[in-house]
């Protein structure tokens, strides 16, 4: 079980036990999974007797602190990268300076407004909270699994896209497809509203890899990271759609 173990230490600061998988790839199978975990602390926050607005404040404060900010780091860097590099070779060189300018706050800010208050709205449907991180993190692996690496070289997640194929994507799409049938039989006001975010975050995803493999030809560890972020971000806009509509 070292791809189990693995996934959640690469993807949150959970301190499980284990050793070091050394086929990166299989931990994709565990990314619904690491997200659906995450999303239950969020489950637990929107029941805390406080206004909307600061329980979603708390979910998305709570979501960066597990994660290690990591997702949000790679929007900060592809926004600065893409943003003020012209060129390949000038975007990469941006992507890995840790400095932080002005397009990284400008998409920062609106990401993390986004999403504060449009999970203040999905509070009433909670099971969309444990729904959508695992939705993102499955956007993650359709995106490292039908991509190439842009940098020459090792990197962040080299290994991770390298290795892995589209084989790799089925059985979290499966998990997904579960879970989105568990939401028609036993939660059905959330499961139109799950399927409008599923449609949204794919649309995210489409976009950014179009975007990232025209500029740089492929996906490096923060494109990731940005597609995580901001597919989850409008996943919870695509619920919001048809959730006055379900009752």
């Amino acid at each position: 079980m070292s791809s189990f173990s693995s996934a959640f230490r690469l993807l949150s600061r959970f301190p499980m036990p284990g050793e070091h998988c050394t086929d990166e790839s299989s931990t994709l199978f565990w990314f619904p999974l690491v997200g659906s975990v995450l999303g239950l602390f969020a489950f637990a926050i929107s029941y805390l007797p406080i206004s909307a607005l600061v329980r979603s404040s708390l979910i998305v404060a709570v979501g960066a602190y597990l994660t290690r900010g990591f997702h949000l780091d790679g929007l900060c860097d592809v926004a600065d990268g893409f943003g003020g590099g012209w060129t390949k070779e000038a975007t990469l060189r941006i992507m890995r300076d840790s400095s932080v300018g002005a397009f990284a706050l400008i998409s920062l800010v609106c990401t993390l407004l986004l999403q504060v208050f449009a999970i203040a709205e999905v509070l009433e449907h909670p099971l969309l909270l444990v729904f959508v991180p695992a939705l993102a993190r499955t956007m993650l692996v359709i995106a490292a699994s039908i991509s190439s690496y842009a940098r020459e070289g090792e990197g962040t997640a080299s290994a991770l896209v390298r290795k892995s194929g589209p084989r790799h994507m089925v059985g979290p799409i499966l998990q997904m497809l579960v879970f989105l049938a568990l939401l028609y039989f036993f939660a059905k006001p959330s499961f139109f509203p799950a399927c409008s975010a599923s449609l949204f975050a794919l649309l995210m995803t489409g976009f950014l890899l179009r975007m990232s493999n025209n500029r740089i030809g492929g996906v490096t560890g923060d494109v990731l990271g940005a597609i995580e972020a901001l597919s989850e971000s409008f996943a919870y806009l695509g619920a919001l759609i048809l959730i006055p509509f379900t009752g």
